[in-house]
């Protein structure tokens, strides 16, 4: 049952959060593209 359910909820989050990025004001989607590019060095930083 959960195999069948798990990918529904991911494709449903991503939705969510893809509606809520293309309603997101100009300076909040600079802010969320600047943190993106740093995704790669994070753990690096701060859990090494």
């Amino acid at each position: 049952m959960l195999k069948k359910i798990f990918p529904v909820l991911i494709l449903l989050g991503v939705a969510f959060l893809f509606v809520k990025y293309m309603s997101a004001s100009e300076s909040k989607k600079r802010f969320i593209k600047h943190l993106l590019k740093q995704v790669q060095y994070l753990p690096g930083r701060y859990f090494a």
